[in-house]
Parts: structure tokens; sequence; C-alpha cells
């Protein structure tokens, strides 16, 4: 059997460069054959995965953190050569990664998928773009995609906390209109949207583990209204960080989809990455639609 391991090597704090030849020896017992690929840009990662559809493998890794995985699927599946994937966590908050259960050591996680079997989990898509877990607007997005890599490789999850901290006195609430698949119809102008498939979203805001099931084919739609006050504030950082909703202030449902429409464009975020979005921006849950060992 042939694994093909696509490592990016700024991930997280640089540590998997230490792990991968342990990983590929995982991979390679038994009489496996392993080719390893090292990307250090966005560039070079589009090669890679486009070399790695080339050459099928019998297996495809990927090493890095969630946005690696998430251009790695949509790539993948804009060339119409999805396939089985199997996720090596390398990044610094790896939400959709601790999400789902994976070992965080990366030789146990080599060992979970050379032993595993792949299985269906949902998978999103925002307009013609997919991603794994979240594509949100307004507060605490841009404070994924902000964060420095050498932040991230300093102060690892806080980077992204102090980054948060930081947008507060800048909040821009965007007046919104959302429309599910369902036909439900909300208005108002909120602080923050999104549509998500995770417990945690930028290592930030917390879901119930309970109300999240990746397999359903419903993503979880979360809207924050703008606070009116600092207590109103307070009250919603709490709701987001306990996982906990505040009903009056905090809307929360269960949706195949949704249309987002602004008057003005809307600065997205897609696992972590920016998206120029727009005016007016489709969501949708594709149920089962990436197959991933897990």
């Amino acid at each position: 059997m042939k694994t093909m391991l696509l490592v990016n090597a700024n991930a997280g704090k640089q540590t998997i460069l230490r792990e991968v030849e342990a990983v590929g020896e995982v991979f390679a017992a038994g009489g496996g054959e392993v080719e390893v690929i090292e990307t250090r840009s966005k560039e070079e990662g589009e090669q890679a995965v486009r070399r790695a559809a080339e050459k099928n493998p019998d297996r495809l890794v990927v090493c890095g953190g969630d946005g690696t995985l998430s251009d790695t699927v949509d790539l993948l599946q804009r060339e119409g050569k999805l396939r089985p994937l199997g996720y090596i966590p390398a990044g610094t908050t790896n939400d959709f990664a601790n999400f789902l259960g994976l070992p965080k050591d990366p030789v146990q996680a080599a060992s979970f998928i050379a032993m595993g079997q792949p299985r269906p989990i949902d998978l999103g898509r925002m307009n013609r773009r997919a991603f794994l877990y979240v594509a949100s607007f307004g507060a605490f997005t841009q404070s994924s995609y902000n964060t420095t890599q050498s932040l991230k490789n300093s102060l690892g999850h806080l980077a992204y906390v102090i980054e948060g901290i930081k947008e507060l006195p800048a909040l821009k609430s965007y007046e919104a209109r959302v429309e599910t698949a369902e036909g439900d119809v909300y208005e108002g102008e909120y602080l923050f949207g999104g549509v998500s498939n995770s417990t945690s979203l930028g290592g930030i805001i917390k879901l119930d583990p309970e109300k999240v099931d990746p397999q359903d084919g419903l993503f979880e739609l979360s809207l924050v209204k703008r606070p009116k006050n600092l207590h109103e504030l307070n009250r919603i950082l709490l709701a987001l960080m306990s996982g906990k909703p505040d009903e009056e202030l905090i809307t929360f449902t269960h949706t195949r989809g949704a249309v987002f429409t602004c008057r003005e464009p809307m600065p997205w975020s897609l696992d972590g990455e920016y998206s120029a979005g727009g005016a007016q921006v489709q969501v949708e849950a594709i149920e089962k639609g990436l197959d991933l060992y897990w």
C-alpha cells in the first residue's frame, strides 16, 4: 500500500517536522511505500495536492492545521477528485480535530489512520468553496486569519484569544437577513453570524457537544445580536465561551443551509481562512460529503 503524506511545514509550532520520520515509519510498517511532500506556502500546497491527485495513492494523509485540510478538500473537490483522507492535526488550535476526537500525538494519529477505516462526515459549501466546519462573519472571525504565524508559534491558542480581545474596541455589526433552507427568516443587526459543524470555533466560541452531530446533514446556525450596552456584551461573551446560548441575544438553530443577505459586502472566514464573501452568500451542508479517518 502506498501512502502519500502532505506536510505543511509551517503548521503550529513546526513540531510536525520532528515527527515526520516516525509518522512515515508507521505507514511503512509491513512493507508499505511512503512518499512525503513538505510545503511552505499556499502555492506549494496546491501543487502538492494536484500531484497527489494525479498519483492517486492508496492513502492520502494531510499533516497540518484545520486550514491545511480545508484547502486540500476544497481543491480536490473542485477538480472532481475528492477521496478518503487521513488527518494528522499539527495546527495551533485544531478545532475540527478536537471536535472529532483525533489523537493529538502525530505518531498516535498515524497509527489511528493505519489501523482504521474512513467514515463519512458532513461537508460544507459556501457558494462554490468547500469548507470543513465553519463559515462565519463578524466578531472573532478576523482573529483567526489576522493572527501571525510567529504569534501562533510562540503563544499557541492564547494568540487567538489575544487577537479576539483586540477586536472588541472596534466591533462592527452587520444588518443582515438570513433565510434558512427550512424557510425560517431572521433579520437584525448582528455582531456575529456563522454556520458550523463543530463544538469550538476559533478556540473562543463554544457550542454544546450534545447539539452537534457531524453526520446528520445539518449545520448549526448561530446569530449574535449587536449588544446595546456593556452588560449585554458581557452576557454574549459569557454565553459564547460557556456554550450556553443566551436566547435573548443569540439565535441558535439547526439547518441544512442558509442564504445571508447584507446591505454591504461582508468579509467571511472559512475554517479560519479569509474569504471575500459578498453582499449575498449561500451556505449549505452536504450530508456525508467527505470520507475521513476519524
